[in-house]
C-alpha cells in the first residue's frame, strides 16, 4: 500500500465523491480504470471515474526514466495512470480523504507516494523530471497565501523541476468558444463570467492565452508546447497542438466534437461553434479560442518532455462507451520528410479479439490524406452556405459510390444474414430487401463520415472502416446508417442554420426534396436499422461481436 506522509493542515476542499470513492475502492474487487462508466450516476461521481480523464496525457511519451510530482492529485484519476508510466510518481493533495482514495485507488502501486499538504508550501528542490498541474492553478487564490499566488504556485513548480524537466499544465481558457457562446463558465456555473473579468469575490479564475503565456515565462518557463484539448481538459477525446492550426493541408477541425456539450445538458451554445472555429482557423487565431490549454512548459528548449512529443499534431482517443479489448488511440505525426502520418493502435496495445461473427480493424498506420474532405463535412459545409439542394446531391453521391460496391443477391448472401438475424437480433430484419443489392460486411462503417474526396482530383477514399461483420449485408442497411448519422448531425446543428424546420432530426426541406429523388433515401427502414443499432451497440459496449440479442416477443 501506497504510504501517506501529512505535511501541513490538511484542506478542507470536497465534493461529495470521497466517501463513495473510498468505499468502492477499498472493496475486494479490483478497480479496472478503464471500465465503461454508467452516465447515471451522479456528475462528480462519474468525473473522478471516466476513462477519458486520462486521455489528457495517454499519448504523452514521458519517457523512460520519468520521475513525476503531481501538485492536486485529486482522487487520483490521473495518478492512477502515471503509476504505470512512470519510475516514481510523488502525488501531492490538499484533502486527507482524498489522498486516502489514492491510497486505495494506486493501493498495488510500488512506485508511488502520496503527500498531504499545499503545493506551495513543498521543499522539493531540483527533483523530478515532471511536474503536472491539471486544474489547480485557477484555484491558487483559494488556497495559495501570497499576495501573488498564481505565479507563486508557477515560481514554486518551476522550483521543483531538474534543470531539463518540464512543467505538465492543464487549465480552461477564459476565452473558449463555448464560453463565448454562453455556456456557464464550469467553477461559478454562470454564463459569460470569466470573459467579464470575474467580477465578484470567486475563488476560481481562468486565463487567457497571452496572459497564461506571459505567467509561465515569468516562471522562468520560456520553452512552450501548447496543446488544446477538447471539449476540455476535463474530459478530452482530442488533443491538438499548436502545430496542428499550421500545417498545411491539414485540417485538424473534424476530429472535434461539436457542439460543445453542456455537462448539466440544460444550455446549448448561442452560436454555431463550428462555423466560427473555421472562420478563426482561417485566420490563423483559432487556438486562441480553444476551450482548454494543455502546456508543456520548460526552461531549456532542449527539455527531453519538449523533444519527446515535438511531432505529435492531433490525437484522437476512446476511451468510453466500450471496454479496454476496443478501446483505440488515433495519432497524427509529422515525418522528418515533411509527410504526415496516421497511425492507430488499441490504447493499451491488447491484440484484436477474434470472433466468429465478425472483428475489429485496425489499421496500424498509412499516410495522412492531405487536402481530403468527408462527405459528412461537405454536406455540413453547404448547409452553413444555404445550399440545401447541394447538401442532398452531395449525400447521394455517397449512395451511389456505394451502389457501385454493391452486388446483386445469392442464395448464400441470403442465408448468412438470416442467420444472422435468427441468432443474433432475435427477429427478421430488412425483410424487403433480401432480393438485393447486397454490400459486403466490411464496408459496414462506409458512412458519409468515413468517405473522403479530393474538391480538386474528385478521388476517392474509404477510411477508418473499424467494424466488420464477416456476411454480405443488404446495401439498405448501410445506405440507412449513414442517413440516420448524417441526420443526427444536423440535429446538432439545425438551430443556427435558421431554415423552416420540420420534425426535430430532419432534413432541411431543400434537401429532402433532393433525396427523395432516390429510391433507396424513400425505403428507408428505420424499425430495422433500430434493431441492427441496437444490437451493434450492445456488441460495441460488452466488448463482444457475438452478443446476441433477446428475441422480440410476438405481437
Amino acid at each position: 500500500m501506497p504510504p501517506i506522509i501529512v505535511r501541513g493542515t490538511p484542506i478542507a476542499y470536497a465534493d461529495s465523491s470521497e466517501a463513495p470513492l473510498l468505499e468502492r475502492f477499498s472493496g475486494p474487487q479490483e478497480h479496472d480504470e478503464y471500465s465503461v462508466t454508467s452516465h447515471d450516476m451522479p456528475w462528480a461521481l462519474h468525473y473522478h471515474l471516466t476513462p477519458r480523464r486520462k486521455s489528457l496525457l495517454s499519448w504523452m511519451d514521458f519517457g523512460p526514466d520519468a520521475n513525476i510530482l503531481e501538485l492536486g492529485a485529486g482522487c487520483g484519476a490521473l495518478t492512477s495512470l502515471l503509476v504505470e508510466r512512470a519510475s516514481s510518481v510523488t502525488a501531492v493533495e490538499g484533502s486527507l480523504d482524498r489522498a486516502r482514495v489514492i491510497q486505495q485507488r494506486c493501493r498495488n502501486a510500488t512506485n508511488l507516494r502520496i503527500v498531504v499538504g499545499n503545493a506551495a508550501d513543498l521543499s522539493y528542490e531540483g527533483e523530478f523530471t515532471h511536474v503536472i498541474l491539471v486544474g489547480v492553478l485557477e484555484y491558487a487564490q483559494a488556497y495559495v497565501p501570497h499576495p501573488q499566488p498564481h505565479a507563486h504556485l508557477l515560481a514554486q513548480a518551476r522550483r521543483c523541476l531538474q534543470p531539463n524537466g518540464c512543467l505538465v499544465l492543464a487549465i480552461e481558457n477564459t476565452m473558449g468558444h463555448k464560453y463565448l457562446a454562453g455556456m456557464p463558465e464550469d467553477h461559478t456555473g454562470r454564463p459569460y463570467c470569466g470573459v467579464n473579468g470575474y467580477p465578484g469575490p470567486f475563488a476560481a479564475r481562468t486565463f487567457d492565452r497571452p496572459t497564461l503565456e506571459t505567467m509561465l515565462t515569468g516562471a522562468g518557463l520560456s520553452a512552450q508546447a501548447w496543446f488544446y484539448p477538447s471539449p476540455d481538459y476535463k474530459t478530452p477525446d482530442t488533443i491538438l497542438s499548436e502545430a496542428a492550426f499550421r500545417t498545411p493541408g491539414f485540417n485538424p477541425l473534424p476530429l472535434l466534437d461539436l457542439p460543445t456539450q453542456d455537462y448539466g445538458k440544460r444550455i446549448h451554445p448561442a452560436f454555431n461553434e463550428r462555423a466560427f472555429l473555421a472562420s478563426t482557423h482561417r485566420g490563423a487565431i483559432a487556438p486562441h479560442f480553444m476551450n482548454s490549454f494543455l502546456v508543456l512548459a520548460a526552461a531549456n528548449p532542449e527539455a527531453s518532455p519538449l523533444r519527446a512529443n515535438a511531432n505529435m499534431l492531433a490525437s484522437a482517443l476512446n476511451a468510453d462507451g466500450c471496454p479496454r479489448a476496443f478501446q483505440t488511440m488515433t495519432r497524427f505525426d509529422s515525418q522528418p520528410d515533411g509527410t504526415l502520418r496516421v497511425s492507430r493502435r488499441n490504447l493499451h496495445g491488447s491484440p484484436p479479439l477474434a470472433f466468429s461473427l465478425g472483428e475489429q480493424r485496425i489499421k496500424p498506420g498509412e499516410k495522412y490524406l492531405s487536402g481530403y474532405v468527408s462527405i459528412l463535412e461537405r454536406i455540413l459545409d453547404l448547409l452553413e452556405a444555404g445550399d440545401q439542394t447541394g447538401a442532398g446531391a452531395s449525400l447521394l453521391r455517397w449512395i451511389e459510390l456505394l451502389s457501385e460496391r454493391a452486388g446483386p443477391a445469392t442464395p448464400e448472401n441470403v442465408a448468412a444474414f438470416e442467420a444472422f438475424c435468427r441468432h443474433h437480433l432475435g427477429q427478421s430484419i430488412y425483410a424487403g430487401h433480401m432480393k438485393g443489392p447486397w454490400i459486403p460486411g466490411a464496408l459496414l462503417d462506409a458512412h458519409p463520415g468515413n468517405v473522403l474526396f479530393h474538391p480538386e482530383t474528385k478521388d476517392v477514399r474509404f477510411i477508418d472502416l473499424e467494424w466488420r461483420l464477416f456476411c454480405a449485408l443488404p446495401l439498405q442497411l448501410i445506405i440507412d446508417r449513414g442517413v440516420n448519422l448524417v441526420a443526427q448531425k444536423i440535429a446538432l446543428w439545425q438551430r443556427y442554420y435558421f431554415y423552416e424546420a420540420g420534425a426535430p432530426g430532419s432534413f432541411p426541406p431543400g434537401m429532402t426534396q433532393r433525396l427523395n429523388q432516390r429510391a433507396a433515401f424513400r425505403q428507408a427502414d428505420v424499425p430495422s436499422l433500430a434493431r441492427f443499432q441496437t444490437w451493434l451497440t450492445a456488441c460495441i459496449r460488452s466488448g463482444n461481436m457475438d452478443h446476441s440479442l433477446e428475441p422480440l416477443a410476438a405481437g
